[in-house]
């Protein structure tokens, strides 16, 4: 047998045996690690969770429960995110595909799954004044988390380099869902139960810091970081579309086509579209390797990201709430959809601001003027009128509406065409002077 038919029979036992396999030296030197279908399976899963907790923070802005729907909604999209987060991790070091980290992942998607059944209740608790974390949405947490742990513990047992971070990593995620458990089985005040989750929350993610700078970091890809971030940013984005269809959906049913549907579909699409260029605008892939270290804010922005991004839908579903009929004011219905946009853009900045390390004054004024149109937005909706219900068989409110989504829209326009004009060149010129900097001082980079 030839040496090529040897590589392909190789080749072809790898990807159609699945027995178990050991987790050191999956990928080959030289090559890179590449998202799987399997991650992408997962990452769809997932995206199901944002899109769920999307739909509920629109009924709840729509019922008037602002403030209840916002802190539930970050508690959701937090439980989801973080789990993401800690798997995907794993998985740019430890994922060899086989039988048993294939079930370990299907078990996790299992769980987030059970955690989408638990989020009506926990919307409504929180509407109510009580904790967001009912026992169903726990259970579905600990499902998705649960085979993590063990999944470390094999790593720890398959790579004696890096035991002491992985075992400490499986010990730290075992404490904080003890504690999550907890806060929903024991009866306690509502502040008491929110207190807690937001510690719980921020001693994980202060312990994953300190393992990481004290114990070592266990190995990671930045190619594959950076893609896998950046595709559950772009299915996340899918949520714009589907939610202006819906809104495009309820405008038309009764009086069909118009000008007004085809603007509100045009600047739903455009949405969509310019946070994806914006956000691919930022050379995270190329940094990444470049500066490993600076994978630790970057990382931890895309939490943030991953709930503007589906709150932007959220915000379009609020508009067609309002084209229903219902008791919001154009105000709210522009501030729902204008603020996550506007969330979505400071985000990229701060994601471009971490990655590159310069804080002079080009980029500032170039999100400055993207945050213009949103401003404009917000201007037409006080100059129409913000004390009364939106009535979408008014001329001038059903035109104000069409004119505040052609306003957003624009936003992403402004930051998508400056940056290739302005912001382009600036990064170039920054990352430049940072590596004759870095080559002058005699430190080698990572790449």
């Amino acid at each position: 047998m030839s040496e090529h038919d040897e590589e392909l029979r190789a080749e072809l036992r790898h990807e159609l045996r699945h027995r178990v396999r050991p987790l050191t030296a999956i990928v080959a030197p030289g090559e890179e690690r590449r998202a799987t279908p399997l991650e992408l399976l997962y990452d769809l899963t997932y995206v199901i969770a944002f899109g769920a907790a999307a739909e509920e923070l629109a009924a709840a802005v729509a019922g008037g429960h602002v403030g209840a729907g916002v802190g539930a909604y970050l508690f959701a999209i937090f439980a989801v995110g973080w789990a993401w987060l800690n798997f995907t991790w794993y998985t740019s070091a430890y994922g060899n595909d086989d039988a048993l980290f294939r079930v370990a992942t299907f078990v996790q998607m299992v769980g987030a799954l059970i955690l989408v059944f638990g989020l009506p209740q926990s919307f409504e608790d929180a509407v109510e004044g009580h904790s967001p974390n009912n026992l169903l949405l726990v259970v579905g947490y600990l499902v998705m988390r649960v085979p993590l742990i063990a999944l470390w513990l094999r790593a720890a047992a398959h790579d004696p380099d890096h035991r002491r971070t992985t075992c400490a990593y499986a010990i730290t995620i075992t404490v904080a869902q003890l504690g999550w458990l907890l806060t929903a089985v024991i009866p306690m005040p509502t502040t008491a139960a929110v207190v807690a989750l937001v510690l719980l929350v921020a001693a994980e993610m202060t312990a994953r810091v300190v393992i990481e700078n004290v114990l070592g970091w266990t190995p990671w890809d930045a190619g594959h970081i950076a893609e896998r971030f950046g595709l559950l940013t772009l299915i996340t984005l899918g949520e714009i579309v589907f939610a202006t269809t819906r809104t495009v959906g309820v405008l038309t049913q009764d009086q069909g086509w118009s000008l007004g549907a085809v603007v509100i579909a045009t600047s739903g699409l455009v949405l969509a579209a310019g946070l994806w260029w914006a956000y691919f605008l930022v050379p995270s892939r190329v940094l990444l390797r470049l500066w490993p270290a600076r994978v630790f804010a970057w990382r931890y922005t895309h939490l943030l990201l991953f709930a503007a991004i589906p709150a932007v839908g959220s915000g379009l579903r609020v508009a067609a709430d309002g084209l229903e009929g219902g008791e919001l004011t154009l105000m709210q219905i522009t501030l729902a959809l204008a603020l996550p946009v506007a969330c979505v853009l400071l985000l990229i900045f701060v994601l471009w601001s971490v990655l590159v390390r310069s804080y002079d004054l080009t980029h500032v004024p170039l999100l400055l003027v993207s945050l213009v149109p949103l401003a404009a937005a917000v201007v037409v909706a006080a100059a129409v009128g913000q004390d009364v219900p939106f009535d979408s068989e008014s001329a001038s409110a059903l035109s104000a509406l069409i004119a505040i989504v052609a306003l957003v829209a624009c936003s992403v326009v402004v930051e998508v065409v400056g940056h290739e004009i302005v912001g382009y060149p600036h990064t170039l010129r920054v990352v430049e002077r940072q590596l004759h900097e870095q080559a002058a001082a005699g430190a080698p980079t990572a790449a």
